[in-house]
């Protein structure tokens, strides 16, 4: 059915683009519409790293994030603070992304997270997580995290196999990286998750069950779970292609050790044992996000935005003040309900009825082609992704999308 399998959310059909009304100044607009008491997250893009993945095409200073950098944070945290309707949001999640953001410093951490606190209306629960790699984890790190109230942490491990971590351009063993993990949950915190790559070039269904062994022995909270991507500009391009039979195989032996180790689905990729990650799951629900940093995107209502890319060009941004206005798209209102559909759909399911105004022939079509060829299997209230559908979720995805009647 798909030929090709896309294996990112950010291959999708761009659906922002396509329900586009007009461009509108950020603040203009959250001043012309009501404050109202209303749950959302947090999104702070730190695009700084000590060393760069060879799988990497993203957008990266290479370097530790400087306190300059946390200062400007800090100021477009006050500025957001000046506008009524963010002040009616009470934040459930701050997700600290990057990039590395565990190379800002202690103190940077400390007042940003101090600026967050005071400023805004944060949750007595809010989720509060951390990317990190081993290497920053310094037991002064550790100490500083948890001081500040940081309560989940995300770590970058990828594989834990020492001849695929050369290759990713991981520092370290996948000895010193299992015993840092351990140190980690030793000092406290529960909710500890990684990131895993697999198919990478000659990997084989032996070395995959060597990292789900570690994982499982680990108790983590929770693992997401990436086929790898190999950019054409990233370092890592002469790639092995081996086709979609090896990487169905590897996709399909980490999903069934995963449930047998009572893990479950909680996204396309991404399992837990105990991890809400309520910052993915309220973004998929829909709630606004307020995106601060170099490159972070985030929504509010109808307007969607993002932030320059480039550092200098954050800077300037930033220090000129009310003479330089954030600039983002104003969208059709169903775009809202979109989003939290496809949102429903990366957790793994197609909502039967609550949108069905926007499910025209084309989609009632796909969606009984879906369930005849095992994608999905129909329930009272949804189609559910079978195994078969989580691994060509995004597909779905994008066929859902550019057959919306919107």
């Amino acid at each position: 059915m798909f030929a090709h399998r896309l294996k990112s959310h950010h291959e999708l059909y761009n659906i922002t683009k396509a329900m586009a009304i007009r461009i509108m100044d950020v603040d203009e607009y959250l001043k012309s519409i009501a404050g109202a008491a209303r749950e959302a997250v947090i999104y702070i893009h730190i695009p700084f790293c000590r060393k760069i993945c060879s799988f990497c095409n993203m957008i990266r200073t290479l370097g530790p994030a400087g306190d300059d950098y946390a200062n400007l944070i800090v100021k477009e945290i006050e500025r957001y603070q000046a506008l009524d309707y963010v002040r009616h949001l009470t934040f459930q999640a701050v997700y600290f992304g990057g990039g590395t953001p565990t190379t800002l410093s202690n103190r940077s951490i400390k007042e940003i997270l101090m600026a967050l606190r005071k400023n805004f209306r944060l949750a007595d629960d809010a989720e509060i997580t951390l990317e990190t790699t081993v290497t920053e984890l310094t037991e002064d790190k550790i100490s500083s995290l948890q001081e500040w109230g940081v309560n989940r942490i995300s770590i970058g491990i990828q594989t834990f196999n020492d001849r695929g971590r050369q290759l990713l351009g991981r520092a370290g063993s996948g000895k010193s990286a299992y015993q840092k993990i351990l140190q980690v949950k030793s000092r406290g915190f529960e909710n500890v998750n990684i990131d895993l790559i697999y198919h990478y070039p000659r990997q084989t269904g032996e070395e995959v069950d060597e990292d789900l062994n570690m994982i499982f022995s680990l108790g983590l909270a929770g693992f997401s779970f990436y086929s790898l991507i190999a950019r054409p500009d990233s370092r890592l391009i002469n790639v092995e292609e081996k086709g979609n039979d090896t990487d169905l195989a590897l996709f399909e032996r980490i999903y069934a050790r995963a449930l047998d180790a009572e893990f479950s689905i909680l996204e396309l990729t991404k399992l837990t044992r105990y991890d809400p990650y309520r910052y993915i799951t309220s973004r998929h629900g829909g709630m606004d996000t307020l995106a601060l940093g170099a490159g972070a995107g985030g929504n509010f209502a109808d307007i969607t935005y993002m932030n320059p890319i480039a550092l200098e060009s954050y800077q300037h941004y930033m220090e000129s003040g009310s003479d330089k206005k954030r600039m983002g798209v104003i969208t059709k209102n169903q775009h809202q309900a979109v989003s939290r559909l496809i949102g429903a759909v990366q957790q793994c399911r197609i909502p039967r009825h609550a949108y069905a105004d926007m499910f025209g022939e084309n989609i009632r079509n796909l969606v009984a082609r879906l369930l005849k060829e095992g994608y999905v299997t129909e329930e009272e209230d949804a189609y559910q992704l079978t195994k078969k559908g989580i691994y060509w979720g995004n597909n779905i995805c994008d066929a859902i999308l550019m057959n919306l009647h919107v």
